[in-house]
């Protein structure tokens, strides 16, 4: 397939809303292929060293912000659990109307926490990360450390949706 890149638009705005309209249909895909290889597009737009985002926006200098639900705290003086994971309620638009919600900066929303297994903190960076790199959205791959064999854990015995947990919230 050839790109349109249009006589107006510069190749990396032409290759931006491509790359978007491919994440959008793979994030709505049931097939777990498809959505695993969402993480090698949003690694592409967000996380290489120069982000297709950056390069797009050169121009325009537009202040990108990511909306996301508040997380919903613990209550006080329970124990720990073992897994806890965000699920839907990053997203404002699947979570329930009255939790608040939150403008971050990329490098805010990258830190941003997804999931917690065995003490380990899961970030949407890593959980972008380990898709890619080890599932297999761009390198099929073996955990590098316990944190990364924790989460891989979780991946092949849990499912939300009928998807593993990981991937699931982290595409």
């Amino acid at each position: 397939m050839v790109m349109n890149l249009g006589v107006d638009m510069e190749h990396s705005e032409a290759l931006l809303l491509r790359t978007l309209g491919d994440l959008e249909q793979r994030i709505c895909s049931t097939d777990t292929y498809e959505i695993l290889g969402a993480s090698s597009l949003i690694r592409k737009l967000l996380l290489d060293e120069h982000p297709l985002v950056d390069q797009a926006n050169r121009h325009f200098r537009l202040k990108v912000l990511f909306e996301v639900t508040d997380p919903i705290p613990l209550p006080p003086g329970g124990p720990t659990p073992i897994f806890e994971t965000v699920q839907d309620g990053l997203d404002p638009d699947s979570a329930p109307p009255w939790l608040p919600r939150t403008s971050l900066r990329r490098d805010q929303f990258l830190a941003h926490v997804l999931a917690k297994v065995d003490g380990h903190e899961y970030t949407v960076r890593e959980v972008v990360l380990f898709e890619a790199n080890v599932m297999g959205g761009v390198h099929a791959g073996s955990p590098r450390d316990a944190k990364e064999a924790a989460l891989r854990r979780v991946e092949e015995t849990l499912a939300v949706g009928g998807l593993p947990s990981s991937l699931r919230q982290g595409g």
